[in-house]
């Protein structure tokens, strides 16, 4: 069958061919941002503040690297394809450069703080290397809400079960070796189980026809500069933004509640020996609330299932972050099984929704551009989890976190109110920022009739008004302004639809 958007039938075997890709993507964020941080305090020697410094420096390579590789992977030709290349250079990558940020270096503090934030950068390049042409294939693949609905339900099936892999095994693994070799041992395993999958997604997916456009060379600095121009104009889709502000509100919770969870669990509660088993046991309800949570996304569409997943799993954030060393298991799990239930749906949508970002903005440009937001996205993943990171580090330290000691009754009460307040407040964003989110599946389908319509010579004064209404709320912009008009015009800046 011929390779084109939106025609050629995913199977299931794509469906799973694609999802095993976030077995890397969920897993070593997982890892990162439940571990990395206590490594580098309890084991390296850094203080926290150094320790989320050296994630937050990665974020001023990720600025020009993400960025790139999404330009790249819109506009590369080979024989193996724009995207789908990138998945067999990153095999080796993501192994190595995963497994390195665990070696318990030993030398000066100054070697030991250079070494890090070296094999940080490594690993931010493997991963931006494969992670933002993945990012765009549900889009190449199909453009129907349904498929793409199912394709993003057993990513992140995969993605959550890469995570359970990441809250059962890895503590257990460090724990059987002395001297922190553990952490290097687990290093080595995680990185060839991400390094694997990308064969199978290189083998089990596909690219749309797209004819790229020829364009003449420019020198690199002018390139460079239309690169950024370029990504700037993505934040001028009125629907992208609010898919910023739900994705950062739910996503970021995350990297705040997995940056604290140990130091909660270890000093708060007093219970070291539960953190794996209580983690695991969050991420295993999770994958199992997947199918519920993709039937409800195709029933129901993005945005109440979103609003239902973010109050469920901020009730499981309040009530946690309530318990204490007297707190019965039964009353652990509990908590722990309205965080896993609440956060599936909380991070599922978000990626459900990007694809139909794309659509969107080609309505506004009439160009087909994935990589651009594939690239940006990436970008504000890693440098949202950097800054969360960095940011519970200043935190700890405001609060008088001692590394490896008991904590002062000041310090405990600190970290309980950091570990309850900041996610909350981060969910309540996010559902308030719902408010504007209008890509509901008759209005996609609307809008995708429209621009087939415009792709088909159609003009604009003879759209419908229930197209144009719903262009506009989309987009943001006066309807005469779509379709590349607002560029022709020189007034792309100039929102006219609130």
């Amino acid at each position: 069958m011929r390779n084109i958007q939106g025609v050629r039938p995913v199977r299931l075997k794509n469906m799973l061919a694609y999802g095993f890709g976030d077995l890397f993507g969920g897993g070593s964020f997982f890892i990162i941002g439940t571990l990395f941080m206590v490594f580098l305090t309890d084991i390296v020697g850094l203080s926290p503040v150094e320790a989320g410094g050296i994630v937050a420096l990665g974020k001023i390579w990720d600025a020009l690297l993400d960025p790139t590789i999404g330009h790249l992977s819109d506009n590369l030709n080979t024989k193996r394809g724009r995207r789908r290349i990138f998945f067999l250079l990153g095999i080796i990558p993501v192994a190595v450069s995963f497994s390195m940020l665990w070696i318990p270096v030993e030398g000066t503090h100054a070697f030991k703080y250079a070494y890090f934030v070296f094999a940080y950068l490594l690993f931010n390049t493997a991963f931006g290397m494969v992670m933002v042409p993945y990012n765009t294939l549900a889009a190449e693949m199909t453009s129907d809400y349904n498929t793409r609905s199912k394709m993003t339900g057993i990513r992140m099936a995969f993605s959550q079960g890469a995570s359970f892999l990441g809250a059962f095994f890895p503590r257990r693994i460090v724990d059987a070796f002395p001297d922190g070799q553990g952490y290097l041992v687990m290093g080595i395993i995680f990185g060839i189980l991400f390094a694997i999958p990308w064969f199978f997604v290189y083998k089990g997916t596909w690219e749309s026809d797209r004819v790229l456009e020829k364009k003449a060379k420019k020198p690199f600095l002018q390139e460079l500069k239309g690169l950024f121009l370029d990504f700037g104009t993505a934040f001028r889709n009125k629907s992208f933004n609010v898919y910023l502000a739900m994705y950062l509100g739910s996503y970021v919770a995350m990297d705040v509640f997995n940056a604290l969870f140990f130091y909660f669990v270890a000093y708060y509660m007093f219970k070291e020996g539960i953190f794996a088993d209580t983690l695991s046991f969050v991420q295993i309800t999770q994958v199992l609330f997947i199918p519920l949570v993709t039937y409800v996304a195709i029933k129901l569409g993005n945005k109440l299932t979103y609003n239902i997943s973010m109050v469920i799993w901020g009730m499981g954030i309040v009530i946690f972050s309530l318990l204490t060393k007297d707190t019965s298991i039964t009353m652990i799990y509990l908590a722990a099984f309205f965080l896993g239930s609440g956060h599936s749906g909380a991070v599922m949508i978000p990626w459900n929704v990007l694809p139909f970002v794309s659509d969107v903005d080609e309505m506004i440009t009439t160009k087909r551009r994935e990589g651009v937001y594939a690239g940006l996205m990436s970008f504000i993943r890693k440098s949202s989890q950097a800054l969360a990171i960095f940011l519970v580090g200043l935190a700890l330290k405001g609060v008088g976190y001692v590394p490896n000691a008991e904590q002062s009754l000041e310090t405990l009460q600190g970290l309980q109110k950091l570990f309850m307040i900041v996610p909350a407040a981060l969910i309540l964003i996010g559902i308030l920022s719902t408010i504007w989110f209008k890509i509901s599946p008759k209005n996609h389908k609307i809008l995708l009739n429209e621009i087939e319509r415009r792709r088909s010579g159609g003009k604009a004064e003879l759209v419908t008004p229930e197209a144009r209404k719903v262009c506009e709320s989309l987009t943001g912009f006066k309807y005469e302004k779509l379709w590349g008009g607002s560029e022709r015009q020189g007034t792309l800046s100039k929102k006219s639809v609130g």
